[in-house]
């Protein structure tokens, strides 16, 4: 062999090493951990139990739901930020924690925007506003009209920095003033309504299916833009009863910490795109009010930067804080 062809082989073989190295390691070889911002029971809850238990199967590797709730999810956003940029921690994040936290804290410890790595969004997140019969209203017009007429005297539960900003822009446009009482999910929201702590909740809708066709609770209304199956049909949307004002939308992603490697990036974006076209997961987020929404990385990065420019300046505008 001529020295020429031997420098063409070494040359060869050099390039297949450096691509070779430049691939990850098969991934995963272990179990994956999803970081949620709520506690268990609740629609967050159960929308990473479901879409990890598909994962797993597709990855051969268990996918641990870890309850971090509390903080306004900043406990939990900082857990993820602290991970190893590796794919074995993950991050189920509501929208408030990337487009409004920002804008509400004083000093908020993570960047949503430097510290993490976005990698598709999953689902949009239709609300309920619930009552109990400590409120005498049954539509979502009697409760604005009573509301109107004792300021200051219905308490409504929270659970999030969007559920707040939607109920004090809601609130806002209609000359209501409600006291907003915060929880860490909607699953202590539920338990204070049916112990008559609160008159009202305002959060995802997967906890109070049961407790409406009980008759222990009534839906007043539902956001989004037609009536949720999980309710029979029943319960009517904001903008059938004429109160059709600009909603505060919520929605969660997967995300991960920044330096997640692109091509496992790319391939959990891949997964969880096919994962949520899935009947049964369709059928499943409806189940528990919500709807999927696959959007890749690109496309989620756009997404928290277009709503951090519009959300932003209504937190602000309301004077919502956080600590």
């Amino acid at each position: 062999m001529s020295i020429t062809s031997k420098l063409a082989a070494l040359m060869l073989l050099g390039a297949a090493a450096l691509s070779a190295a430049a691939q990850p390691a098969a991934w995963p070889t272990r179990p994956v951990r999803l970081i949620v911002s709520f506690a268990p029971g609740g629609s967050a809850d159960g929308l990473a139990r479901f879409v990890g238990q598909k994962l797993a199967e597709r990855w051969g590797q268990p996918v641990n739901v870890d309850n971090k709730p509390g903080g306004n999810t900043i406990i939990s956003a900082m857990e993820a930020v602290r991970a190893a940029p590796d794919g074995y921690t993950l991050y189920q994040s509501v929208n408030s924690t990337l487009t409004m936290n920002p804008f509400a804290a004083s000093k908020l410890p993570y960047d949503p925007q430097r510290d993490f790595t976005p990698i598709s969004q999953v689902t949009t997140v239709p609300m309920i506003w619930a009552a109990n019969d400590r409120l005498p209203a049954k539509t979502m017009q009697e409760f604005v009209t009573y509301a109107r007429a004792h300021p200051n005297e219905v308490t409504v539960g929270i659970a999030s920095v969007v559920a707040q900003a939607a109920v004090e822009k809601f609130t806002r446009d209609w000359g209501m003033q409600v006291r907003l009482i915060p929880y860490k999910s909607g699953v202590d929201i539920t338990k204070a309504l049916l112990s008559g702590d609160i008159q009202v909740g305002f959060d995802g809708a997967a906890v109070y299916p049961a407790h409406i066709k009980a008759g222990k609770l009534r839906g007043l209304a539902t956001t989004g833009p037609r009536r949720l199956d999980m309710f029979g049909g029943k319960v009517p949307t904001i903008v059938e009863q004429g109160l059709n004002k600009t909603e505060v939308p919520v929605w969660f992603a997967v995300m991960a910490p920044a330096g997640l490697p692109d091509a496992i990036r790319n391939k959990i974006a891949a997964d969880l795109r096919e994962v949520m076209a899935l009947p049964d997961v369709r059928a499943r987020m409806s189940d528990i009010g919500m709807e999927s929404a696959w959007s890749g990385p690109d496309d989620l990065l756009k997404l928290i930067r277009s709503e951090s420019a519009v959300l932003g300046p209504l937190v602000r505008e309301l004077g919502i804080r956080i600590e």
